[in-house]
C-alpha cells in the first residue's frame, strides 16, 4: 500500500510541474516576503517612467505631468516603483491627499501605496527637485 501512495503521490506532483502549477509550501513566511512577492506578481513588463523635476523644496519631483493623475487598475493592488536611485516618496490621491513618505531602494520594487481600489487618481512627488527614473505598475 505505501508503494501505490508514494506513486500516487509523485503522479500528482508531476502533474503539477507539467501545467506550470507549483504545490504550496506549508510555513510562515516573512512579512516583509509577502509585500515584495505581492508587488513581484503584477510588475512584470512594468513600464518606465520618468517624473518631472521640481523647482523648490516646496515643490518637489513629480509624476505624472502637472495637473494631471495616473488611474490605478486592476492589474495591482498597490502601487509599485522599482526606482533607479533610492528615494523618498508619497502617494497624493486625488480625492484625499497625500500619505506619508516612504522610502524605497534602489534596484528593488517598493510600495509607494497599497491596497488601492481600482480606479483611484494619484500623482507621485519624490524627495528633492532631480527627476526620478524607474519602473512603475499600479
Amino acid at each position: 500500500m505505501g508503494k501505490k501512495l508514494r506513486i500516487a503521490s509523485l503522479a500528482a506532483s508531476a502533474l503539477l510541474l507539467g501545467s506550470g502549477m507549483t504545490a504550496a509550501t506549508t510555513g510562515p513566511a516573512a512579512a516583509s516576503d509577502t509585500s515584495v512577492g505581492a508587488a513581484r506578481a503584477c510588475t512584470a513588463d512594468a513600464p518606465r517612467f520618468t517624473s518631472s523635476p521640481g523647482t523648490s523644496s516646496s515643490d518637489p519631483a513629480f509624476w505624472p505631468a502637472r495637473g494631471t493623475y495616473a488611474t490605478t487598475t486592476s492589474r495591482c493592488s498597490d502601487i509599485n516603483l522599482k526606482l533607479d536611485g533610492t528615494r523618498s516618496v508619497r502617494t497624493c490621491f486625488r480625492t484625499s491627499g497625500c500619505n506619508g513618505w516612504r522610502t524605497l531602494t534602489a534596484g528593488r520594487w517598493g510600495l509607494a501605496a497599497s491596497d488601492v481600489l481600482d480606479g483611484t487618481q494619484f500623482y507621485l512627488q519624490f524627495s528633492g527637485t532631480s527627476r526620478a527614473t524607474g519602473l512603475i505598475d499600479y
